[in-house]
């Protein structure tokens, strides 16, 4: 099943309760505005200056509520062009940018890149508590490893389906820590929204943010 949830309009009931309050205090500006101008003593009526003042509150308020409304309505029509965007990724493959990695089947597929300088490097799986899973055997020329694993662990067990990190600790000939990176490609199986953020459900098993899709075709 592919989905993408809806827009999320807490904005708009926001806006829609202030436009209704500022109605109704409007309506009631105006009975008292009625009020004092018919009770008020002839001679000594009150500064017109201050009916001025309280009309131009009135105005600029309801001036913000209906930007705020409009400005709402924008949003929400962009929002609805971002998802659409969005699940227009479903079915297509896509190349990942992140350490978060997923197996499938006991299949792991992935690449890891060297920087320049690298003179050491380790390769391990963590699950999702960050404890071990796998060690593999890591090259330490720099530059982009094809990763390939058939999901058996050490004690010949087959590792469980799901997301994990793949941790690359590079090290130069001082021992200090480089900067890697983590790719792999996949193909987009479901799309959903997760509060505020879009979330992209691959077929490898890993869930991914919009940002960590560097390419699709």
């Amino acid at each position: 099943m592919t989905s993408v949830s809806g827009v999320d309009g807490t904005g708009n009931v926001a806006n829609q309760a202030a436009q209704a309050r500022l109605t109704t205090d409007t309506q009631s500006f105006l009975r008292l505005l009625t009020a004092q101008l018919t009770n008020q003593d002839p001679l000594q009526p009150v500064d017109p200056t201050q009916w001025v003042t309280q009309l131009a509150q009135f105005s600029s308020v309801e001036q913000q509520v209906s930007s705020n409304t409009m400005l709402a309505q924008v949003l929400g029509e962009l929002r609805i062009g971002s998802d659409r965007a969005d699940m227009s990724y479903i079915g297509r493959s896509v190349e990942i940018v992140s350490s978060q990695v997923g197996v499938k089947g006991g299949q792991l597929d992935a690449r890891y890149i060297l920087p320049a300088g690298t003179v050491s490097a380790d390769v391990r799986l963590l699950d999702r508590d960050g404890n071990l899973v796998h060690t593999f055997a890591a090259q330490t020329t720099p530059g982009a490893h094809e990763l390939s694993w058939d999901g058996v662990k050490a004690d010949g067990t087959m590792v469980a389906d799901g997301t994990y990190t793949l941790a690359v600790d590079a090290r130069d000939e001082k021992g200090a820590a480089l900067k890697s990176e983590v790719t792999y490609n996949s193909k987009v199986a479901r799309v959903r929204r997760e509060e505020l953020d879009t979330l992209f459900e691959l077929e490898n098993g890993a869930t991914v943010g919009r940002y960590d899709i560097v390419s699709a075709s």
